[in-house]
């Protein structure tokens, strides 16, 4: 019941399949026009990324509604850092905003919504 719906996953690792592979070609595209900088940072700023997005994807249940949020969130903000280079910074230093949204969402929003949307992203 905790663990994230299949449909949201497949969802989630299409968008990051096609963020690494956008920021490859740029990469690419950059190396062949004489600029190494994307090249040389791709492993760090996509790669790096990349697998901790498919190690958190691949947790099991986790034990609580408040874990597969928060679990989702992370998902969401690695997807944020492969696709928004400029801003890839300021996104890794912002993780605690996942588990501060997560908190006030749990105590301050209102149980309609939120059992609406635990229905609708938790199996």
């Amino acid at each position: 019941m905790t663990s994230i719906a299949k449909t949201w996953a497949a969802l989630l690792f299409c968008f990051a399949l096609l963020a690494v592979t956008l920021r490859g070609f740029f990469a690419l595209r950059d190396l062949s026009q004489g600029d190494v900088t994307t090249f040389l940072a791709f492993p760090l700023t996509v790669i790096l990324p990349g697998l901790a997005f498919v190690f958190v994807g691949r947790l099991k249940d986790m034990r609580s509604e408040e874990g597969a949020l928060m679990q989702i969130g992370v998902m969401i903000q690695l997807i944020l850092i492969l696709s928004l280079p400029s801003l890839a910074l300021f996104l890794a230093l912002g993780f605690p905003v996942v588990f501060l949204a997560v908190e006030l969402f749990e105590t301050r929003a209102p149980a309609e919504l939120r059992k609406s949307i635990k229905r609708h992203l938790l199996k």
